[in-house]
């Protein structure tokens, strides 16, 4: 090599290579102190946009799990276990209502809770607990919510928690609809936990790094991140929105709040404005380095290519060689101004590009190398957060990785499920069908819905529902298994229970013709007898009546009278027993003019009482003319009868109803009856008042719930002692009429 002398200050080779360097040092500041800025706001957006996307999913997801949560309580509180416990407390219906509220348990949470209307607690059911976990927090004992639905969250001993309400009215959920409520029975009560540090680490690798996701109330009063109470943060939070503050510690934040439509809730996500803008920051130190050397290798090359070039051929050759052999690093000095110096520049030029690209291509392969591992580590999440059972199972027979739902569902670790082969799990009666559905696995087909049993740690058997696809260049299974004991457990007891419900209908239907046909034969062969009794007692009257003192004569008029009082019950027997048996013919039956025919044959009877008759416009069904018209018949005359002790007689006639039924009421001003005893009403021969103030067999509502029954409808009636009677029969609608049951 040869050497030159340092040039003066005067010298172009040194002022050149100086500006030039200066000219790129001054253009390059500029270029990354925009660049740098362009950067940092666009992560700012990106970061806001980010933190509102998962403020948006989460009070999203918490929306549909809450109104699910109330969905849940509702139909429970609405339904017949829950009614009939409040309505008829007794062990059977303590544990009807005791296993309905088991299915709105959870492991590791409070109990569900039944509340009388006094807002006494009668009845609390507590999921199973979690194996491995302690129990949850002890809370306060404390009155129910006033109104039903969610609560604000609550605090208790560092612990946060909300409450669900649903009322349970007096009436079951088939009924709710077609007729109104007359009063609250009780409540359903249910108390969720929601501090949870799993939870919050879960949700923050979910959302991302360095993320602090809260929740708490719109008020600001109570506020956690999962796994601690936390103070509010200092936005406006009754409002979605961005926002960013400055913490305590100095630490400027930036989140986005969401509204958790339909509770009094709202979350919070945030980042540290340090790590949205740190890339950049990241950005901006490469990028300086790599200009620090991009302008010393200028202020090199310049001054080289002012400075005399000097450098043989043999230089440039000796690099060439060394760069072929693979030492990239390898420059050469050129202070020549020919032709051979401007190609020395050029072959430097080339050598750094190329070692700009190898550079380039290492950090891409890096930063690949770095998304592989966090994608990896995020499907590691959703693996582990599953319900369902995922495993993965080597053709070997053996568990090579299994999720944490198979621990928590059989109750064996992780280690002893890989330990022993999965065939030793399977039930016995099952190994012969999974060792069939394995075979077709490593033929390569897909199995879908193939079911079996798998052991406990406790000795039980769980049923598990697959799915399964081989990978058979790897020789793994993929499988997914879903807990369905509880579907299978269900389906056995409702098979249970419609065989013995057939046998019950099969049963009861031999039952009724036995009844029908004893009641008409009782009521034939009591005539003859009867009608002996009536000639003797006339024949008797005739011959010996005069003769008779008045005490006799009353004796012969008492029998008289009961004779013919039981000529009456058979003549009503035997229309009750046919009933049954008398085939309907449905057809358009206008209400308004048969309630008008019965009137004017029932007034026609009233011997000069007065009645006063309030008939409201009436529709036009579809029934049977004949059989409806004993029913308006029977209530129309009760109604009469049993306000005969009224000066004046107030009977009104109306309907309403459901676009399902239509509804028909007969409502009198009479002596009533107590509610108590209404269940008698349409028994045969139940009567609430003697022979002596109201005559009568007893067979006439009978008759009507028979009727009304075999329309598809259904009878009840309402009254107060002294205070009249009203009673209703429902028509379907749609005109389908079902058979007597």
């Amino acid at each position: 090599m040869t050497y030159i002398n340092p040039p003066s200050w005067h010298s172009l080779r040194l002022r050149l290579p100086l500006v030039i360097s200066v000219f790129i040092a001054a253009v390059l500041t500029t270029f990354l102190w925009v660049a740098f800025r362009q950067v940092e706001s666009a992560l700012l957006q990106a970061g806001s946009a980010r933190a509102q996307g998962a403020a948006d999913q989460l009070a999203t997801l918490l929306t549909q799990s809450t109104q699910q949560r109330l969905a849940d309580i509702d139909r429970a509180a609405r339904s017949s276990a829950v009614l009939t416990y409040f309505q008829h407390p007794s062990d059977t219906t303590v544990a009807d209502a005791r296993q309905r509220l088991t299915s709105l348990t959870t492991p590791g949470q409070p109990a569900v809770e039944l509340w009388d209307a006094n807002r006494q607690r009668v009845l609390a059911v507590t999921g199973p607990p979690v194996p491995g976990r302690a129990a949850p927090a002890r809370l306060p004992v404390a009155d129910p919510p006033s109104r039903p639905g969610l609560t604000a969250f609550q605090v208790s001993n560092d612990v946060v928690f909300w409450d669900a309400l649903a009322e349970v009215n007096d009436q079951p959920a088939a009924e709710q609809k077609s007729a109104p409520s007359t009063g609250r029975l009780g409540y359903v009560f249910s108390r969720r936990l929601l501090s949870s540090a799993s939870a919050s680490d879960v949700i923050g690798r979910l959302v991302g790094s360095g993320a602090v996701v809260e929740i708490g109330n719109q008020t600001g009063d109570v506020w956690t991140d999962l796994s601690k109470l936390v103070p509010a943060p200092p936005v406006d939070i009754k409002r979605n929105g961005v926002a960013e503050y400055r913490a305590t510690d100095g630490q400027r934040r930036l989140g986005a709040s969401a509204l958790i439509r339909g509770t009094p809730w709202a979350v919070w996500v945030e980042f540290p404005r340090s790590v949205v803008v740190a890339p950049a920051r990241i950005f901006l130190t490469r990028m300086l380095i790599f200009g620090l050397v991009f302008v010393a290798a200028a202020a090199v090359l310049a001054w080289t290519i002012s400075a005399r070039i000097t450098t043989p051929l043999h230089d440039l050759t000796h690099a060439a060689e060394a760069i072929a052999a693979g030492n990239a690093l390898e420059r050469v000095e050129m202070k020549r101004r020919d032709e051979i110096g401007r190609l020395g520049a050029a072959f430097n030029t080339m050598a750094d590009q190329v070692h700009g690209v190898q550079r380039e291509l290492e950090a891409r392969v890096q930063q690949r190398i770095a998304e592989l591992s966090e994608t990896r580590q995020e499907l590691d999440g959703f693996f582990a957060l599953s319900l369902d059972m995922l495993c993965i199972a080597g053709t070997d027979g053996y568990f090579k990785r299994l999720n944490p739902a198979w621990s928590e569902t059989l109750g064996w670790t992780d280690s002893e499920l890989r330990s022993k082969p999965f065939l030793d799990l399977v039930h016995p009666d099952d190994r012969e069908a999974t060792i069939a559905a394995a075979s077709q696995l490593a033929d390569g087909k897909t199995v879908v819905q193939f079911e079996n049993r798998y052991a406990c740690r406790d000795g039980s058997y769980r049923w598990l529902q697959w799915k399964s696809v081989p990978v058979l260049d790897r020789d793994f299974i993929y499988a997914a298994a879903r807990d369905i004991s509880e579907h299978k457990a269900a389906d056995s007891r409702i098979r249970t229970l419609n065989d013995q419900l057939e046998q019950r209908v099969s049963e009861l239907n031999a039952l009724t013709q036995e009844l029908e046909a004893f009641s008409y034969s009782v009521s034939h062969d009591l005539r003859a007898p009867l009608r002996h009794v009536t000639g003797f007692a006339a024949m008797l009257d005739k011959s010996a009546g005069p003769a008779l003192d008045d005490q006799g004569r009353r004796y012969l008029s008492t029998i008289s009278d009961a004779a013919t009082r039981m000529g009456r019950l058979i003549d009503d027997l035997l229309v009750f027993s046919r009933m049954g048996r008398t085939e309907m013919m449905l057809g358009r039956v206008d209400l308004a003019a048969l309630v008008d025919d019965v009137r004017r044959e029932v007034v026609s009877h009233l011997n000069g009482r007065v009645v006063s008759w309030n008939i409201h416009p009436l529709p036009v069904v579809r029934a049977d003319g004949s059989t409806l018209r004993l029913v308006l018949t029977n209530l129309m005359s009760n109604a009469v009868k049993y306000s005969g002790t009224r000066p004046t007689a107030e009977i009104e006639i109306g309907s309403n109803g459901t676009p399902t039924e239509t509804v028909v009421f007969v409502r009198d001003n009479g002596v009533g009856f107590d509610m108590q005893y209404a269940h008698k009403l349409f028994g045969v021969f139940q009567r609430l008042h003697s022979t002596d103030d109201f005559e009568g067999t007893g067979i006439g509502l009978a008759n009507v719930r028979r009727i009304v029954h075999r329309h598809g409808g259904r009878v009840w009636a309402e009254g107060a002692i002294d205070s009249g009677a009203t009673f209703f029969f429902s028509l379907p609608k749609t005109g389908d009429a079902t058979r007597d049951r």
